[in-house]
C-alpha cells in the first residue's frame, strides 16, 4: 500500500506544472528523495494482533497526504479520498474505498461505492498515455459518492474485537463466487418463498443501499429506534447473503457481541466486511458511562476486548482547500458565463418619453430611504453579494470595499457559512469593514443558519443589515449540497426577531430564481421587512454547479428555472398585501410596506431605473461590476459606477421625474408595447 501510493502520488506530481519545492526538468517535476517513516496504533504492536480497524486504507491515504504536502500539491477532500483510492485499488481491486474515505474524511460519512470495473478501465488508459491522473481525479466517476453526516454529540461509539482476525478481501471473494456459481435462490430453494430480503445479489445491493439511508437518517436525527430497526435489517440482509453464498459473515463471537449490545437497547452491527474482526454499537451520551461498563463487562465474559475507540472529530480545517476551490470555481464560472445581454426580462420593459420635462438636472435627487427614515443611500443602487471563503475572494472583496468607500454606495458580502464553519476564513469576509469603515455593509447568510449563527455574521462585518439567501435550485444541484429546506422558514423568523431586537435590518434575497409574490407574502407574515428578488438573468448558480459536475450535467434543464427579476417585481407588485397591509390598527400603511430590492440581471443604468419604476427602492449589482473590477480593475470600477450615478439622474431628469417616488408614480411604461398600469 505504501508503495502503491508513492507511485500514485509522484506520478501525479510528474503530471504537474507547479510545484512547490520540486526542481524542474524540461518543464516537468523531478523526484526528489525522501524517507517515510510510518507509526501505526491500529494493530497492537507487542502482540502482533490484527483488530480489523482498516490499517491498510489509512497508511494508504497518510502517505498520500505526507507526498502531497511533500511536493506541495494542494488538493481538495474529494481530491485526496480519489487519489488514495486509486493507490487502494492497485493491490487489492476487491475494495469498496469505504474505509479509505473514511480515513481522508474523519468524523461520521455515508459512502457509496464507486464502479470497480469503470475505475480500472481508466486506469488502464492512463498507463497507455491516453488519459492522466489529473483529468481522472476531474471526472465524475459512477455511483462514487461521500456525504459527511451532521450527527451531534449525542452519539457515542462502543467497538468489541473478537480475537478473530479477518481477511476482507478473502470474505469478499467467498461471496463473488457465491453469486458467480448462478441464482442465488438456487443455492437454498426452500427459501424462496419465505425470504423477504435479498432474493438476488443486485436485489441485496437495493435492500441494502435503502438500508444505508434509513441508518444515516437515524444517525443525523440521533433516533436511537431508527437504528436499531436499520441496523437489525442491516443483520439480517447480511445474514440472507452468507447463507445463500456459503460464506460466514456473522461468526459466533460477533453474534454474542451484538446480543448484549441488544440486549441494553443498543444498536448493534458487526464492522467492515465480518467473518471476525470488530462489531460496533451506538449509544446515547448520557447513558454511555453507566450502559457501556456492563457491556464490556459482558463482552470480555465472552471473550470479547472492549476497544477504548471514539469518533475522530472532524477537523473543519481539513475541509479548508474543498471550501476555497468551490468558491474560486464560482468566481471563475461566473466570469465565463457574464454576458453583457441578460435575459432578465429588461427588454421588455419601455419608458414612454417625456418631451416636456419641466425640469432641470439639478432638481433630480436619487437619494432614497431605506429599511426606516434614518437610513438614507444618496444613490438606488448597490455592490451585491460575490464572494468570500478563499484568498481570490478575499482579494476581490478587498478591492470591492475600497470602490465601495470611494462611491459611498452600500455593500453586501457573499455567504459567510464558510467563515462560521471555519474560523480561519473570517479575514476573507472581514476584509471588508477594514477597507470601508464608514460605509454600509450588509453580511449574508444561509436560510439554513441559526440565529446564533446570524448574530456571528453581522459581528464578524459589524455589518449595518444582514442578507439571508434563498437557494435551494443551487443546493439541489450541487454535488455536496443541502438537501434539507423544512427548517427555513422557521430559522428566518427567529433570525428576524432576534436581529430586530437589534436594531439590524434583515434582506431575504433569492439567488437567481427570482420570487413571487406568494414567496414575499409568507416573508411578511413571518416578521421580515426587506426582500431582494434576485431574478434570473444574472450570475446563474445553478449552471455553475452544473459546469462544476462537469461533462453534461443531469440538471442542465434546470438552468433556466425560476422568474427573470422583471417577471419577480410585476407579480409583487400587483399584490397589495404585500405592498400596503398595516399588521395591527396603529400601524400605517408605511410602516407595513415590504421594501423590495432589484437584482439579477442588471447590465445598465437603465436597468436601474426601469426595476425602480417596476417597484424596487434599490437597486443590487454583482455580474456586472465583477467583470469590470476582474477585467479592467479598481479604478475603471469607480469610474463605471460614478458614470452609473450619473447617468441614473439624466434619465429621470428625461422623464420630468425629480424624485424616486415621482419616477413610481407620474413615469408611464409599456411592457412588451403594451401600457403598463402599476
Amino acid at each position: 500500500y505504501v508503495f502503491s501510493a508513492m507511485q500514485v502520488v509522484d506520478n501525479f506530481a510528474r503530471e504537474t506544472k507547479e510545484v512547490k519545492n520540486v526542481l524542474l526538468d524540461e518543464g516537468k517535476p523531478a523526484i526528489n528523495l525522501y524517507n517515510l517513516r510510518i507509526e501505526s496504533d491500529l494493530d497492537d504492536k507487542k502482540t502482533g494482533k490484527k483488530y480489523g480497524l482498516g490499517s491498510s486504507a489509512a497508511v494508504t491515504v497518510a502517505a498520500v497526504r505526507a507526498l502531497c504536502k511533500w511536493y506541495g500539491l494542494t488538493l481538495t477532500t474529494p481530491e485526496l479520498c480519489k487519489l488514495a483510492i486509486i493507490a487502494s485499488s492497485l493491490v487489492k481491486k476487491s475494495g469498496s474505498g469505504g474505509d479509505v474515505a473514511a480515513s481522508t474524511y474523519g468524523g461520521w460519512v455515508m459512502y457509496r461505492a464507486y464502479n470497480r470495473e469503470w475505475l480500472e478501465a481508466e486506469i488502464e488508459m492512463i498507463e497507455s498515455g491516453d488519459s492522466s491522473l489529473h483529468k481522472l481525479l476531474r471526472k465524475k466517476w459512477p455511483r462514487f459518492e461521500v456525504k459527511r453526516l451532521k450527527v451531534g454529540a449525542g452519539l457515542r461509539l462502543l467497538v468489541g474485537w473478537t480475537g478473530n482476525p479477518a481477511s476482507s478481501a478473502e470474505l469478499v471473494g467467498s461471496v463473488k463466487a457465491g453469486v458467480k456459481a448462478g441464482d442465488l435462490t438456487a443455492h437454498n430453494p426452500a427459501k424462496t418463498s419465505a425470504k423477504t430480503y435479498a432474493k438476488t445479489y443486485e436485489d441485496f445491493c437495493v435492500q441494502s443501499e435503502k438500508c444505508v439511508q434509513k441508518i444515516a437518517n437515524a444517525l443525523e436525527n440521533g433516533n436511537i429506534d431508527a437504528l436499531l430497526s436499520g441496523f437489525a435489517q442491516n443483520r439480517a440482509l447480511l445474514k440472507d447473503l452468507g447463507e445463500i453464498t456459503g460464506t460466514l459473515i456473522e461468526t459466533p463471537k460477533l453474534t454474542r457481541l451484538i446480543e448484549v449490545a441488544n440486549g441494553a437497547g443498543l444498536p448493534s452491527k458487526t464492522s467492515g466486511a465480518g467473518g471476525g474482526d470488530c462489531g460496533i454499537a451506538i449509544a446515547r451520551a448520557e447513558d454511555f458511562d453507566a450502559v457501556s461498563a456492563r457491556i464490556e463487562e459482558e463482552w470480555q465474559n465472552s471473550g470479547i476486548e472492549a476497544l477504548n475507540l471514539k469518533v475522530a472529530e472532524f477537523d473543519e480545517s481539513s475541509d479548508l482547500s474543498l471550501i476555497e476551490q468551490r468558491k474560486d470555481d464560482h468566481i471563475k464560472l461566473a466570469c465565463k458565463q457574464y454576458n453583457a445581454h441578460a435575459e432578465s426580462g429588461f427588454e421588455h420593459v419601455r419608458f414612454i418619453p417625456n418631451a416636456l420635462p419641466q425640469l432641470a438636472l439639478s432638481d433630480v435627487d436619487t437619494s432614497v430611504s431605506v429599511f426606516d427614515e434614518s437610513t438614507k443611500w444618496d444613490t438606488p443602487l448597490y455592490i451585491n453579494a460575490m464572494t468570500g471563503g478563499s484568498k481570490k475572494g478575499e482579494n476581490i472583496n478587498e478591492s470591492l470595499a475600497r470602490v465601495a468607500a470611494k462611491t459611498g454606495l452600500a455593500m453586501a458580502s457573499g455567504s459567510l457559512s464558510a467563515a462560521l464553519k471555519n474560523p480561519h476564513l473570517e479575514e476573507t469576509f472581514s476584509v471588508i469593514r477594514r477597507f470601508n469603515p464608514h460605509g454600509f455593509v450588509m453580511a449574508n447568510v444561509s436560510a439554513g443558519a441559526s440565529a446564533e449563527q446570524a448574530i456571528k455574521a453581522v459581528e464578524i462585518l459589524q455589518a449595518n443589515a444582514l442578507q439571508i439567501h434563498l437557494n435551494a435550485a443551487q443546493e439541489l444541484v450541487m454535488s455536496e449540497g443541502d438537501r434539507d429546506f423544512s427548517a427555513w422558514l422557521n430559522n428566518i423568523e427567529a433570525i428576524a426577531r432576534e436581529l430586530d431586537s437589534m436594531k439590524v435590518p434583515v434582506v431575504v434575497k433569492e439567488t437567481g430564481c427570482g420570487m413571487s409574490a406568494r414567496d414575499v407574502l409568507r416573508l411578511k407574515n413571518v416578521g421580515v421587512r426587506a426582500v431582494d428578488v434576485g431574478g434570473r438573468g444574472g450570475t446563474n448558480f445553478v449552471a455553475i454547479e452544473n459546469a462544476r459536475r462537469g461533462r453534461k450535467s443531469d440538471y442542465e434543464f434546470l438552468d433556466y428555472w425560476g422568474l427573470t427579476t422583471v417577471e419577480s417585481l410585476l407579480d409583487i407588485a400587483q399584490c397589495d398585501e404585500i405592498l400596503c397591509e398595516p399588521r395591527d390598527s396603529s400601524d400605517s400603511c408605511d410602516s407595513a410596506r415590504m421594501q423590495v430590492f432589484a437584482s439579477g440581471g442588471v447590465r445598465t443604468p437603465l436597468d436601474v431605473v426601469r426595476s425602480l419604476r417596476l417597484g424596487a427602492s434599490a437597486v443590487g449589482v454583482a455580474g456586472e461590476f465583477l467583470h469590470t473590477l476582474i477585467n479592467e480593475g479598481e479604478d475603471a470600477l469607480v469610474e463605471q459606477i460614478e458614470s452609473w450615478k450619473a447617468q441614473i439622474r439624466v434619465i429621470m431628469a428625461l422623464l420630468g421625474c425629480k424624485n424616486i417616488e415621482d419616477l413610481r408614480e407620474n413615469s408611464r411604461i409599456l411592457i412588451d408595447d403594451k401600457p403598463c398600469v402599476i
